[in-house]
């Protein structure tokens, strides 16, 4: 990866934009589109940590991401929107997203759009964006209980072993490993992947499979929506050198925070 730039952090322009954004959103769409019910009460409580942290998330991507590069967004919702604000507008980056739910997309998009803002957030399957990339972000996104009851269960240890279907696992785990591979497999060496501590061995996974080394940064960034911690892997091709081969990224076992 080039040398990261020389000022990460989220500039003055960029905080306006992402405060801008936050204002336009419709937050009572939002509450019906994250929770069954309470979704006021929800984002009134959420609102400005997903602000605070999510600038925090910025600066240690601005750490990370070379100027001028792509970046593609799997799943990105409203925690995604002050890292998507700053690469589009410090660090120059093209920045792609995509989301499954279609009424968050066109809640995000009318706000974005009402900014003046470059960005937005596709309805549908990330793996149609066939743009190369350098930065993928993967973020709560295979541990979602409604997209995969199943490994959401066992991952965060709400499903015992005992009450698997081993039919449904089998299809989750594919469809998983699927996606995995429909976002990496575009993606140019050496190359960043955020993701949270749950999705790390499914990463682990696709690059052992392709020689490709995964190094962990030490450094972990809370959420302020789902609250899984945020890491961020570095991969590259692995060396013919065993001695000069990367630490292997360490599978920590942290739950939820509830």
């Amino acid at each position: 990866m080039s040398a990261p730039p020389a000022s990460p952090a989220p500039s003055e322009a960029a905080v306006a934009a992402i405060e801008a954004v936050f204002a336009a959103l419709d937050w009572r769409t939002l509450g019906r589109v994250y929770c069954d019910h309470g979704g006021d009460a929800f984002w009134e409580d959420r609102r400005r940590p997903a602000i605070d942290l999510g600038l925090r998330w910025a600066r240690e991507a601005g750490r990370r991401l070379r100027r001028g590069g792509t970046s593609v967004y799997a799943g990105a919702g409203v925690a995604e929107l002050p890292v998507m604000i700053h690469e589009a507008l410090d660090l120059g980056r093209t920045v792609l997203a995509a989301n499954l739910r279609e009424r968050e997309c066109a809640v995000l998009d009318r706000a974005l759009a009402a900014c003046g803002l470059p960005l937005r957030v596709v309805h549908g399957d990330a793996r149609t964006i066939e743009a190369p990339r350098d930065h993928v972000a993967l973020v709560s996104v295979l541990s979602d209980p409604e997209t995969w009851p199943t490994l959401s269960g066992l991952g965060y240890g709400r499903l015992h072993p005992a009450l698997v279907e081993p039919a449904r696992l089998q299809r989750e785990q594919e469809e998983a490993r699927a996606l995995v591979a429909g976002l990496l497999d575009r993606l140019t060496l050496p190359g960043l992947v955020t993701t949270t501590v749950e999705e790390v061995p499914w990463v682990l996974a696709w690059a052992d499979a392709r020689g490709v080394d995964a190094r962990a940064d030490d450094t972990m960034v809370d959420t302020a929506i789902v609250g899984d911690p945020i890491g961020f892997l570095r991969l590259r091709r692995a060396p013919s050198d065993a001695s000069e081969r990367a630490p292997r990224a360490r599978r920590t076992r942290r739950g939820r925070r509830e």
